[in-house]
């Protein structure tokens, strides 16, 4: 299972023209033309057998003999031309050698009946040569040659017998000489042509074969050759194949496209083909299954320390800088790997198996490597068994909204409250949204959960004094769909809720699927007069690069900044004021998320943050207990402490 190199489009391209050099066309030249020198041989062996018969009936014993014994060696050499021809790959040299020989003996026993009975009615031998001589002779040269040595010997004959033969035969001879010659020069130009177009059509056709099984970019087999080797490698009887299927995802890569263009974003796929074939042994099968997404076919018995130090080691790789048309470009890949045949007996269960293993890297390790273990076969049947009842999921009634508070600071009161899922299934009890949004957008429901949770959402705020806002996360899914943005906005229309106090909260990697149609979504929900929110700032790889192009209102800064201030907190600091300067000098709102102690609170007030979420303001609260959070503030500013 080994990569090939890059192939080129179908085009005739130069070195299509190139491919068909002399040696090549003279050898398929030999193919056309051998079975007619071959098939002329039997009616010249037929022809000079039985005139001899004729040569003693009708002519003296001299003369018979004379003819008769160069008619046999004439003969019993065709027997041998066609010998020599009996290969289908004859050479051209050979070809035209036999072809000459057998037209010298043919001039041979013309001149010698000429000879031997000099008549200018035998001088038709000669005009008939050169008819054979055109039809037989396989290069130009050869007729040439030959219908020369013709023409010359049948005018010096004729001149020889009388001027009125040579009159007679001069102009018959010329004319046969030119039709002979543009018979040849039409034969062979037709048999050219046709020979031409044959080698094109198969060059482009094994052209075309390669390009069937293999990535036109990069030159790696495509999805199609590669499932194929693997389904074959798993299907052998003689040697069960034991092989390790690695995924790898860039994590950045659209981005680059966005930014730079796809001339540049294609530039960059070739460099991680050939740097992810470096980093892999020889007999490894690499392939590009599709856009970023390529893959690997490891046949060699690894153990998981090995698999790890490979994981790494393509990792490390991809790290590294890429300079491409001297613009300098960072991204990194995410592998996720498992192993056939411990974790799947066939190919479907080993990339499911795999694929999962790249989701969680994508979601837990970006830029490393995944291995599929047991604990994930666990959840991987968790996430079935979850998909399985959000089918049957009455989602009105099973899922519900809570609402966490988000404080201003300056204002010393709650401004607003963002809606958060909730499911509590007959089936399998309370599911987690980490759970079941992802699953929601595997099975195709993510449009329809959003429209049900929007709706009670808006139908809680309706409520509310009209300084606090409602905040509602839209998926990657939600963004990408034209159909799901015209829903939330015919939603948000009927309820009559003031679309100013509505804000839709993304997050960066939800951007990364593509950044001009999720820009294209905002553009309409923000014309509507929502607000729009950034969340989970920066966990993700290329926020300065698009931030600015996005009709933003608000970044929510990643709850880890502020959860790591225990830890690091000289550095989280740092960051986090980075962050709220940012928002200052962008002019939008910054919110902190994941607050939960006084310290943690005094840190983002000193950064500058003016906006807080967290359980040091309230934890996630029913319709009810918010619209309670609300009263309890009772126009004082200070709200209901609940602490984790």
């Amino acid at each position: 299972m080994r990569g090939m190199q890059s192939t080129d489009g179908l085009a005739v391209a130069d070195d299509d023209l190139a491919y068909l050099s002399q040696s090549v066309l003279q050898r398929e030249v030999s193919k056309a033309f051998r079975p007619i020198v071959r098939g002329f041989m039997l009616p010249v062996v037929a022809f000079y057998t039985i005139v001899i018969i004729p040569n003693f009936l009708l002519s003296p014993l001299w003369e018979a003999t004379r003819m008769s014994s160069l008619s046999l060696l004439t003969a019993l050499a065709a027997l041998v031309c066609r010998s020599l021809l009996r290969s289908p790959d004859v050479s051209f040299a050979r070809l035209e050698a036999v072809g000459a020989a057998m037209l010298l003996l043919i001039y041979a026993n013309c001149c010698n009946v000429v000879y031997v009975l000099f008549q200018a009615p035998n001088l038709i031998y000669f005009l008939l040569l050169f008819i054979v001589t055109a039809a037989v002779a396989v290069s130009i040269r050869l007729i040439v040659a030959i219908s020369l040595v013709v023409l010359a010997t049948m005018l010096a004959v004729a001149y020889a017998m009388s001027p009125e033969v040579l009159l007679t035969y001069a102009f018959a001879s010329v004319a046969a000489a030119l039709a002979a010659g543009g018979l040849a020069i039409m034969t062979r130009g037709a048999v050219m042509k046709t020979v031409r177009a044959r080698l094109l059509a198969d060059r482009l056709r094994s052209r075309a074969e390669v390009l069937a099984d293999h990535d036109a970019l990069t030159g790696l087999p495509n999805r199609r050759c590669f499932f194929s080797c693997i389904e074959k490698a798993i299907a052998r009887d003689d040697a069960p194949a034991v092989f390790h299927l690695a995924l790898i995802d860039l994590d950045g890569f659209k981005p680059v496209n966005d930014l730079y263009g796809h001339a540049i974003g294609d530039e960059l796929l070739v460099e991680v083909a050939r740097r992810i074939r470096f980093a892999c042994a020889g007999e490894d099968m690499v392939s590009r299954l599709g856009g970023d997404e390529f893959a690997i076919a490891v046949s060699r018995r690894l153990s998981l320390a090995e698999l790890e130090m490979f994981g790494a080691r393509i990792c490390e790789t991809l790290r590294q800088p890429f300079v491409l048309s001297g613009i300098r470009i960072s991204v990194t890949g995410s592998i996720g790997i498992a192993h056939y045949p411990e974790n799947g007996r066939d190919l479907r269960q080993i990339y499911e198996r795999a694929d999962h293993a790249l989701y969680r890297a994508k979601r837990d390790r970006r830029g490393r490597t995944v291995i599929f273990s047991s604990e994930h076969e666990a959840e991987l049947s968790g996430n079935g068994r979850i998909e399985q009842a959000l089918r049957t999921a009455d989602l009105d009634a099973e899922f519900s909204v809570m609402f966490q508070p988000q404080h201003d600071l300056m204002r010393a009161r709650t401004t607003g409250f963002e809606a958060l899922a909730r499911w509590n299934s007959p089936i399998l009890g309370f599911v987690g949204p980490q759970h079941f949004i992802a699953a929601a957008e595997r099975c195709g429901l993510i449009e329809q959960l959003t429209a049900v949770l929007l709706r009670k959402a808006l139908s809680a705020a309706a409520g509310w004094p009209e300084h606090v806002r409602l905040s509602v996360n839209l998926s990657a899914l939600d963004l990408m769909s034209s159909r799901s943005i015209d829903d939330i906005c015919r939603i948000v229309g009927e309820s009559g809720f003031d679309p100013e106090r509505l804000t839709f909260e993304i997050t960066e990697t939800s951007i990364m699927h593509d950044i001009e149609k999720a820009k294209t979504s905002l553009d309409i929900l923000s014309g509507l007069g929502c607000r729009i929110a950034l969340d989970d700032f920066g966990s993700g790889y290329s926020s300065f690069a698009y931030i600015h192009r996005l009709p933003l209102n608000r970044i929510k800064m990643d709850r880890n900044f502020v959860t790591r201030l225990s830890e690091e907190e000289k550095v989280s600091r740092d960051i986090i004021r980075a962050i709220a300067e940012l928002c200052a000098n962008l002019g939008v709102e910054c919110l902190a998320e994941g607050v939960e102690t006084e310290s943690e609170l005094m840190a983002v007030r000193l950064a500058g943050v003016r906006y807080i979420q967290g359980y040091y303001f309230g934890r996630p609260q029913t319709a009810a207990d918010a619209l309670a959070h609300l009263e309890a503030e009772n126009g004082t500013g200070q709200p209901e402490m609940l602490r984790a």
